[in-house]
C-alpha cells in the first residue's frame, strides 16, 4: 500500500507521521496482528522499496518529501515507542551519487511472503 500526497497543505512532518501511524493501526488490524508484533520502519530508496515489498507481506510504504523525511521518521518511530538507529552508510563508490530516500517503509520481519 502506498500513498503519494505532495500536496504543501498536507506535508508537515507532524501530519505525515500522524497519516502514517493511522495506516499502521488498519493494515495491523486488516492483518490479524497479535499484541506482540511490531512493524519495522525504515528510511528506504524507491528500489530498497521495492525489495522490502516482495520479501515481506503486509507493508505499508509512504512518499515524503526528502526535507521532510528524518523528521517523520522520528515522529513514527517515537509514537511506536521505537529506538531510533542511526544507519550510516558505507562507501564503496565516491563518485556514485548519494542514494535518494524518500520512503518510510513498514513491514513486520515475522511476516515473509511465501
Amino acid at each position: 500500500m502506498e500513498r503519494l500526497t505532495m500536496t504543501n497543505d498536507k506535508q508537515t512532518a507532524n501530519y505525515k507521521a500522524s497519516e502514517y501511524i493511522y495506516d499502521l493501526g488498519n493494515t495491523a488490524l486488516e492483518n490479524g496482528f497479535k499484541p506482540e508484533e511490531h512493524w519495522d520502519v525504515q528510511i528506504a530508496t524507491a528500489a530498497e522499496k521495492k525489495a522490502f515489498e516482495k520479501q515481506y507481506y503486509p507493508t505499508v510504504a509512504t512518499r515524503v518529501l526528502p526535507e521532510l523525511l528524518n523528521e517523520t521518521f522520528a515522529l513514527v518511530k517515537a509514537r511506536l515507542n521505537q529506538v531510533v538507529k542511526i544507519q550510516s552508510a558505507v562507501i564503496l563508490d565516491r563518485f556514485a551519487p548519494e542514494p535518494l530516500y524518500e520512503y518510510l517503509v513498514a513491514f513486520n520481519s515475522a511476516r515473509i511472503r511465501r
